[in-house]
């Protein structure tokens, strides 16, 4: 198997963790692909909205002034703060 650990944390710790296979981070300046197969990733990120591909589905964050490392399999976030975008749920059809 060739899935990333994800943490994702603040400065009161952590937020978030799974097992993603793919994670798509979209900047201002553009979109990065990363998965296990990659090397390493450091950036520093302003307001970004990152989406990991979970086995229970697509998970998305809303990440304010975030650093993002990739070491071997394990990628780690740390953010001054982290909300959770849950997907929008499609209204029941009318009776």
């Amino acid at each position: 198997m060739n899935d990333l650990t994800v943490e994702l944390s603040t400065p009161r710790g952590l937020f978030f963790s799974a097992t993603a296979s793919a994670i798509d981070v979209n900047t201002g300046g553009g979109s990065i692909h990363i998965t296990a197969w990659d090397e390493s990733y450091i950036s520093l990120l302003n307001a970004t909205e990152i989406t990991l591909q979970t086995a229970a589905g697509p998970c998305v964050f809303m990440l304010e002034n975030a650093g993002a490392g990739l070491q071997g399999r394990s990628f780690t976030v740390l953010a001054e703060s982290i909300r959770r975008i849950e997907p929008e749920v499609s209204a029941a059809p009318a009776s």
